[in-house]
Order: C-alpha cells, then sequence, then structure tokens
C-alpha cells in the first residue's frame, strides 16, 4: 500500500510538473501581426539614389507565403538568444501582406525585464557576440518548397510590441544603360551576390534562367553574373543582392561593378556609391552610357533629375560645388557665358558692349578698379552680390567662386579628361568621398560668337588682377588645370558654389 501511495504522489508530482511548465510556456509565448514592406521604391524612399528611373517603375511584389518561416532572437542586457525552432506563419492576408506568428521566449530571458526581439526570414543568420549577423547565402529557412526564393526581410521590436513591421535586407540596382558605341560591353558583380538578373532589351526580357521574354535574344551567363550588352544596345539591367549584414547597422563591403570592353576592364566602382549604410531595401537606379572611350554613370554627378545640386566632394574647406554651369541644364550642358562682373549672358563679348568700360574703353573701368591708370579707383577686389552671375541667377545661397576654391578642387580631386554624350570635358572626381562634378568643356565668347566647344573650357574667379592690371580677371582654364588672367570683357562660364542662406 505504502508502494502504490508513493507512486501516487509521483505521479500526481509529475502531473503538476507538466501543467506548471505548460503554464509557464503559455507565459513566455507571444503572437506578432507581421507586415511586408511597400512594394514601391520609389524617388520618396530616404537613401535612394534616383536617375532616370524606369516609366513603369520598379516594384517587389513581396508577399507572405504558407510554409514562410521566421528565425528568432531575442536580445537582453547585451546578450543574444536564438530560438531554437523558426516559427511559421499563419493567417496570411487575402494581399499576402499580413501574417500572424508565435515565438516562445526561452526560459533565460527574465520577461519582467526590457528585451528586444529581431526576426530574419529569407536568408540564415547567426549569433555574432552581442550582434545578429544575415549571412550571404542563397537557402531558404526551413521550407518545403523546394529553392524558391524569400526576399531577405528582418524587423527588431521592443517588448511589449506585437507589430512586426518588416524591413527589406536587399540592395537593389537598376542600370538604364545606352550603348553608343560600335563594340559590345559587359557588366560584372563582385563582392556581393546576385540573386535574380535580368536584362529589358527593349520589349524583350532575359531571364537568368535562360528563358526569353520575346524580342531579341542576348546574351546573359547567369553563372559568373555577367550581362553583355551589344553595340547600340539601350535597355535595363536589374539586380538585387544580399550583404553580410549585422542586424540594424546594414553594411555592403567591396560591392563593386565592374565594366569590360574586349576582356579587359573599363572602370570598377562602388555599386552603391556612398550611401553603404543606407542599404536596406534601396533601389539604386543609374544612368549608364558607353560610347567607346569612356563608361559614365550619371548619378556620379548628380542623384536626381532636379538641377542644381549640392555637390560635396569632402574638401578641406567645406566648400561646395554645384553640378552644373550656371544657365545648364544638365552637367553636360555648356550653360551661359557672362562676362566677369556681369549677370546678364551674352553671345558675342566686345569691349564696346562691356558693362564696366566707359566709351569701350578698358583704360576707363568704371567699377573694380585698383589703379587709376585703368579708370576710377575704388579698390573693390572681388564681386560683389549685385554683380555676381551665380547670385543673380541662382539665388543668395550661390556664388562664382574664388581662385583658391578652383585651386583646391584641382588640388583635392583626381582629374580625367572624358567624353560624356558628345561633350568634353574634366571628370573631377574627389580624392577624399569618392563623389565628382564635370566640368564641360563649354569653350569661350569673343567678338565672332562662341568659340572652341567641346576643345576647351575657361571657368571665371570672383576676383581680378588686382594687384597690377584690372582689366584682367582670373580665370580657371583647362590647359594646364591653372589660373591665369582673361580680359574681363570676354565671355566664360560660371560653375557656382553653395555658401548658404545669408
Amino acid at each position: 500500500m505504502k508502494k502504490y501511495l508513493l507512486s501516487l504522489i509521483a505521479l500526481l508530482a509529475c502531473v503538476s510538473l507538466l501543467t506548471s511548465c505548460e503554464e509557464d510556456i503559455e507565459k513566455r509565448q507571444v503572437v506578432f501581426t507581421a507586415t511586408m514592406p511597400g512594394d514601391d521604391l520609389s524617388s520618396s524612399r530616404l537613401g535612394s539614389i534616383i536617375s532616370g528611373m524606369p516609366a513603369d517603375g520598379f516594384n517587389l511584389k513581396a508577399q507572405w507565403k504558407e510554409g514562410d518561416k521566421i528565425q528568432i532572437f531575442v536580445r537582453q542586457d547585451g546578450k543574444v538568444y536564438q530560438i531554437d525552432s523558426p516559427s511559421t506563419v499563419y493567417d496570411i492576408s487575402s494581399d499576402g501582406k499580413t501574417c500572424s506568428f508565435q515565438v516562445t521566449l526561452p526560459k533565460s530571458v527574465n520577461r519582467d525585464k526590457d528585451y528586444e526581439i529581431i526576426g530574419v526570414t529569407g536568408v540564415e543568420a547567426q549569433i555574432d557576440g552581442s550582434n545578429v549577423v544575415a549571412l550571404c547565402t542563397m537557402k531558404r529557412v526551413s521550407t518545403e518548397r523546394g529553392d524558391e526564393i524569400l526576399l531577405p526581410m528582418w524587423f527588431t521590436c521592443k517588448k511589449g510590441s506585437n507589430q512586426a513591421k518588416f524591413r527589406h535586407l536587399c540592395a537593389y540596382e537598376v542600370l538604364n544603360v545606352n550603348n553608343v558605341s560600335d563594340a559590345s560591353i559587359t557588366f560584372k558583380h563582385s563582392g556581393f551576390k546576385a540573386i535574380s538578373h535580368w536584362y529589358n532589351y527593349s520589349a524583350s526580357i532575359l531571364l537568368s534562367d535562360g528563358s526569353i521574354l520575346g524580342g531579341q535574344d542576348v546574351k546573359n551567363d547567369a553563372e559568373s553574373d555577367e550581362i553583355t550588352i551589344p553595340s547600340g544596345g539601350m535597355g535595363t539591367i536589374v539586380s538585387w543582392y544580399i550583404p553580410i549584414t549585422i542586424i540594424a547597422d546594414v553594411t555592403i563591403d567591396n560591392a563593386k561593378l565592374k565594366a569590360v570592353v574586349n576582356g579587359k576592364d573599363v572602370i570598377t566602382i562602388d555599386a552603391m556609391i556612398s550611401r553603404k549604410t543606407q542599404a536596406r531595401g534601396n533601389a539604386y537606379y543609374m544612368e549608364v552610357n558607353w560610347d567607346g572611350t569612356a563608361l559614365f554613370f550619371s548619378n556620379e554627378f548628380c542623384p536626381d533629375t532636379n538641377h542644381p545640386h549640392i555637390i560635396d566632394l569632402g574638401l578641406p574647406s567645406g566648400t561646395k560645388w554645384a553640378c552644373c554651369n550656371i544657365g545648364a541644364n544638365i552637367p553636360t550642358e555648356c550653360g551661359y557665358y557672362f562676362a566677369w562682373g556681369e549677370t546678364t549672358p551674352k553671345t558675342h563679348c566686345t569691349k564696346t558692349n562691356y558693362k564696366w568700360y566707359s566709351y569701350g574703353n578698358d583704360h576707363n573701368i568704371t567699377k573694380y578698379c585698383c589703379n587709376s591708370s585703368f579708370g576710377t579707383v575704388d579698390n573693390r577686389t572681388e564681386l560683389e552680390p549685385e554683380d555676381d552671375a551665380a547670385y543673380v541667377n541662382w539665388g543668395p545661397e550661390w556664388r562664382t567662386p574664388a581662385l583658391r576654391q578652383l585651386y583646391e578642387l584641382r588640388n583635392n580631386c583626381t582629374s580625367k579628361w572624358i567624353n560624356v554624350n558628345g561633350m568634353g570635358g574634366y571628370l573631377f572626381k574627389s580624392n577624399i568621398n569618392g563623389r565628382a562634378v564635370f566640368l564641360p568643356a563649354a569653350g569661350w565668347v569673343y567678338n565672332n560668337g562662341i568659340q572652341d566647344i567641346g576643345g576647351n573650357g575657361f571657368y571665371w574667379s570672383c576676383k581680378y588682377y588686382y594687384d597690377i592690371r584690372p582689366d584682367l580677371g582670373y580665370i580657371f582654364g583647362f590647359k594646364g588645370l591653372t589660373g591665369y588672367y582673361y580680359n574681363r570683357y570676354l565671355g566664360a562660364s560660371v560653375r557656382a558654389v553653395y555658401v548658404g542662406q545669408e
């Protein structure tokens, strides 16, 4: 009897323990509503580089499907715990944008203290110290649907929140390519993995599996992540990439885009430019032109078509440059030509139509004069706002640069003569942050009109040769990329610098 009594007590203890465990598990369970990120990767998204966005846009069409699983991590007091089994989604909405999933918190997590829940789906993730790292793999998490890819996403939320608002881990690259040369050009990618890669050639789309949706056949080597654009080809290359990622601090390391012509490297650039920490779910649109001599990425100069832009090259003085000349609509246009100290553009420049020469005589200067042999001395050494073409044409935020600022541009950039869409000029690419400005060879204006477009460039500074010759203005020229003196009445370009609101 005693033996049976002990067995009954043990049984009751087990039942009590199981009941207690079930109650404990129930207390540790949290149910979440999961929301997909928006499909539209438009110019309104913070951090996107938009230049020549395709007319039909670029949408992800992300949806939850039956069988999708979410890896869960919990961070508390600097320590990260991984939930043993991924959570499976359920109660998926008809549009696939929302679902539910359940998480059972580990016993080691103190439910009375603050904690953070981290969820990752579409790629595998693991703990690295106090971080959660999403691995650059092509596998789904415990899926029964073969190799079908779920777009990699993540969320974080604090204790007490039951809303898991997912964000994309991928970065997207959309290249609008125009090959105007007589040679084909091949694009390669390295430093990250392309999940999918396709080339839209006019009305045709060649998918990475080799299938063609209408139109002409074009080369697409999916195994080596290469695409070749034939001579005269126009279209769009779209790729998306999974970087090796630390959750909440997404970075892309050594993400390079390489173009190859006739087996030789043409250019290798950071595919995400300098915005690596803004890569989450953003689409990077680039206009790419190959003319047989130089490969030109328009967004090296401007993020979109709303000119002028303020280009920060990271220069020591803090000077920021305009993306295009005064009077130009894009960086490759010449823009207006001004005589020094005038604000109205001219196509013919002579001594007789110069504003500051009395009777057309350069020894009768009426303003900006330091030598009585040349006119009325006023000892003004640089342009005042009312005589500054940048200030008058663009507003008080802009000025004609000083010669020292033009020299700073030259001395802190790698300069290269390139041809962009038929316009020659100098590309000044910062040695500090990699951003660039393009100064077209706009020529100059003399008695007989505009001279030497495409061959040379002349850019006014805000000062004249006040030491000796007030009839000469300081100018920056392409010959030797240096400053020298130029007759004030002649016409030249103005590339403004940004000074902000007064």
